[in-house]
């Protein structure tokens, strides 16, 4: 199963990522009164609903074959996970990560900033492969400890086309397959290492402290030699983009929390009761770096 995440409390206020259906995924917000309860469902299957539907790979390979469409996803504090059956010629299991974290961001940005956008999936497909490379003998390590013979997947970047958003952004991500007549049981196509993948993209959980590859400055740096062009802010350092649809012209990052702003407003509730706002609290634009 994938690594856990140690206890951050004040972040499990905000939105947590919670079991979806098989057929789409879907967020819930934990508070904090719920979180202890969460926790101690964490080992709990997360694949419940769907091997409701079909027990056994055998049984998603029938259903797939009559029409229907066989997919979960799902999260454990990271990117997103997707488990798939693909019924076209020989039937195989998909397991499947996707870019998650500041590398999701960075690759948004430079892609979205991209004169030859063709070019610059190339680049983010590219780098990809790299940290593949980067990180799967560290994860493989982590896991055999505990499990002596184990080898991980190899995993394959990939990308595929967005499904209803304006931006259009590609999902990039890195998998694997299973062909579908060797597995008797799920828990055959569940690699863990491809499951931790997804976590060590995840920016909160500090893989960086032990593959410098992850660091942001690191991640900047490779998208760029790969021919992603990414700009970042040269106060903050988040990545940058001045040709979003509905921002074209502003500097901003594609994060809700965050956006055009270098500098989050202070909580307009923190004001000692009285709603006095100083010039602090409308924040600051992002200032390119100097290169741009």
């Amino acid at each position: 199963m994938p690594k856990k995440r140690k206890k951050d409390r004040k972040r499990c206020k905000r939105r947590v990522p919670v079991q979806v259906t098989p057929a789409a995924e879907a967020d819930g917000v934990v508070d904090e009164d719920e979180w202890d309860e969460a926790e101690a469902d964490e080992d709990r299957d997360i694949f419940h609903c769907f091997t409701q539907d079909y027990p056994t790979p055998a049984d998603a390979v029938r259903a797939a074959r009559s029409g229907e469409k066989v997919e979960w996803h799902g999260r454990i504090e990271g990117g997103l996970m997707r488990h798939r059956v693909l019924a076209d010629g020989d039937p195989v299991v998909e397991q499947a990560v996707f870019m998650d974290g500041f590398l999701a961001s960075a690759a948004c940005c430079g892609w979205i900033q991209a004169e030859d956008r063709a070019e610059a999936e190339r680049g983010i497909l590219t780098t990809l492969t790299e940290l593949h490379d980067i990180c799967r003998p560290v994860l493989e390590a982590e896991i055999r400890a505990a499990r002596p013979g184990y080898r991980a997947r190899h995993l394959h970047a990939f990308s595929e086309a967005a499904v209803d958003t304006p931006l259009r952004f590609p999902r990039f991500g890195l998998r694997t397959t299973y062909a579908a007549r060797e597995v008797a049981v799920w828990e055959q196509t569940r690699d863990p290492a491809t499951w931790n993948m997804a976590l060590s993209f995840a920016s909160f959980l500090g893989f960086d402290e032990k593959i410098p590859e992850l660091t942001r400055d690191a991640l900047t740096a490779r998208l760029q030699r790969n021919g992603v062009p990414v700009n970042r802010c040269a106060r903050c350092g988040v990545p940058l983009t001045n040709r979003h649809p509905r921002w074209n012209g502003v500097w901003t990052w594609p994060i809700a929390e965050i956006g055009t702003l270098c500098e989050v407003p202070s909580d307009v509730n923190d004001h000692d009761g009285v709603y006095m706002f100083s010039d602090g609290d409308f924040g600051y634009p992002h200032q390119p770096e100097p290169s741009i």
